[in-house]
């Protein structure tokens, strides 16, 4: 028979199993919770929560540890945000605006009704992408595919780029928990021309690329949650390599 001790120390183990289970559940919860968000209060952040979702990018991966990425933190200079948000807004009329309204409206078929009008009138003259002027703070994050030493180049599209989305992930998520709306927003950079213009603007180096605006701010409202994600078994090409995921609760046994 067991003794009282050997009862308390599996009692024990067991309470640090669940303590993981849980924390494992948190951050899966966050995960999901995360949403883009695209209307802000305007209100001001505390310095000390920019800086910990800051610390958060320091810690993304990197290969090697070179962490070939490098920020721009907006905060007072209006008039950058709002060059930020004209720059999306005509972006987002050049890939919305001049497309069929049923293809804009097919490619949102989670929208119902009565909302849908008004939510592709906002995607077709790009009101809907001027969120960097009306976040509090916005984060110009910069990737580099050559500042290293290494003896052979790294791809930015494979490397630095990629770095780039892991951090701005370990920002969203800790934005996420703090209770902040962060909203990704990719048009400002994604014409090479207006990434020149926002390098000119800011003194950026061009040994480092502008990827993204990445803004943050307290949200309006919580943003509904859009379609559901694919299965796992979407994920792992099953009609390409007839190799199925079965998940555990498929199983048998």
């Amino acid at each position: 028979m067991a003794t009282d001790a050997e009862d308390k120390s599996e009692a024990a183990g067991e309470a640090k199993d669940d303590a993981k289970t849980a924390e494992g559940l948190k951050s899966l919860y966050l995960i999901r919770d995360r949403r883009s968000i695209r209307e802000f209060t305007g209100e001001k952040i505390p310095d000390d929560h920019i800086e910990m979702i800051l610390e958060a990018a320091r810690h993304a991966p990197s290969p090697e540890n070179m962490l070939m990425i490098r920020f721009v933190v907006i905060r007072d200079d209006q008039d950058m945000k709002v060059f930020l948000a004209d720059i999306a807004q005509e972006m987002a009329q050049t890939a919305f605006g001049g497309a069929p309204f049923e293809l804009t409206s097919g490619r949102n078929w989670f929208i119902s009704d009565p909302y849908r009008a008004a939510v592709y009138a906002r995607l077709r003259d790009g009101e809907l992408f001027r969120y960097p002027e009306k976040s509090d703070a916005v984060i110009i994050v910069c990737a580099s595919e050559m500042w290293h030493d290494a003896g052979y180049q790294y791809p930015n599209e494979l490397f630095g780029s990629v770095v780039a989305g892991m951090a701005i992930q370990n920002m969203w998520l800790v934005a996420t928990e703090l209770g902040y709306g962060c909203g990704y927003e990719a048009l400002v950079c994604s014409d090479p021309r207006h990434a020149m213009l926002i390098r000119d603007r800011l003194g950026i180096p061009p040994t480092w690329t502008p990827l993204t605006a990445f803004c943050i701010g307290k949200r309006i409202s919580p943003r509904a949650l859009g379609p559901s994600r694919p299965p796992l078994e979407g994920l792992m090409y099953e009609e390409r390599w007839g190799k199925p995921y079965k998940r555990l609760a498929f199983k048998k046994g």
